[in-house]
């Protein structure tokens, strides 16, 4: 037995005062997103070392500083067709 429940919650909190972190919210809001599902994949590509935590992705983050970031710039990304090619159920 591993000491946990069949489900465990872990909680994110955004700072709606800092335009980044609410631009992510209002993303993650969205009908389409899954937010755990994208929160599990990208721990999982953190964990195969295809993501770094202390180096966010630039363009991805001026995105969603002035308001511009879409699924497509998403998309298109290198990392983000890394992480969908690496197995993992994506469902976000």
């Amino acid at each position: 037995m591993s000491g946990y429940k069949k489900r465990e919650r872990r909680q994110v909190s955004f700072n709606t005062e800092d335009a980044v972190e609410l631009e992510l919210l209002k993303f993650i809001d969205r009908k389409d997103i899954n937010f755990s599902g994208l929160v599990k994949n990208l721990l999982f590509a953190y964990c195969m070392g295809q993501l770094k935590a202390d180096e966010p992705s630039a363009p991805l983050l001026q995105a969603a500083s002035n308001g511009t970031l879409n699924n497509s710039k998403i998309e298109q990304s290198s990392s983000f067709q890394q992480i969908k090619a690496s197995g993992m159920p994506f469902d976000f």
